[in-house]
């Protein structure tokens, strides 16, 4: 489980830390204002995705299928073909599998601001109603999707499942605070 949150929890930091400094702006291009509003950017959808792609081929090599619990069906189903690669298709599939997990990431928050938008709430703030349940959903929507993404790469367990889901949840819900206590995040 650590070598799959550990990627996403350095993705996740480095990319607010982006968004802070404004870097890589010429991606800051929303994805659809007025679906998402303007702060769910293509910056966003890159950044995520690439950087966690990198961080889980790094965090993911020296201990393979044991340090990210990736099972050996999942592993063969992909790269079976490409066993004249000498290596490469070990390094190549956890930084695919780092990829997947950063645009589960990235696709699951989206439905969450759709839904803020239709209510009328602005990019970036806080419901005035159902104040509890969206700060719930925005803690969760991301893990949920990473969570579904960890249980098709392993053996499927409601048990696995369940922790992983509170596990990223919680690690989720810390960093939001911390990054809002370091002035890095505006809201929580």
């Amino acid at each position: 489980m650590i070598g799959a949150l550990l990627p996403l929890v350095i993705t996740n930091i480095a990319h607010m830390v982006l968004v802070k400094r404004n870097g890589f702006s010429g991606l800051a291009v929303p994805i659809h204002a007025g679906a998402f509003g303007p702060n769910k950017t293509w910056r966003g959808v890159v950044f995520v995705s690439v950087v966690n792609a990198v961080c889980f081929g790094l965090i993911n090599i020296p201990g393979g299928v044991l340090l990210s619990h990736l099972n050996d069906t999942a592993y063969d189903a992909i790269f079976k073909d490409l066993s004249t690669w000498h290596g490469w298709e070990d390094i190549l599939f956890k930084c695919f599998i780092g990829w997947v997990y950063g645009m589960a990431y990235v696709l699951f928050e989206l439905p969450n601001s759709w839904l803020k938008r239709r209510m009328g709430i602005p990019a970036g703030a806080s419901a005035n109603r159902f104040k509890g349940l969206f700060t719930l959903l925005d803690k969760t929507d991301s893990a949920l999707g990473v969570s579904l993404v960890f249980c098709v790469l392993r053996d499927f367990s409601w048990v696995d499942a369940s922790v992983f889901f509170v596990t990223a949840s919680g690690l989720h819900f810390l960093f939001s605070w911390i990054l809002y206590l370091r002035k890095i995040k505006k809201a929580f």
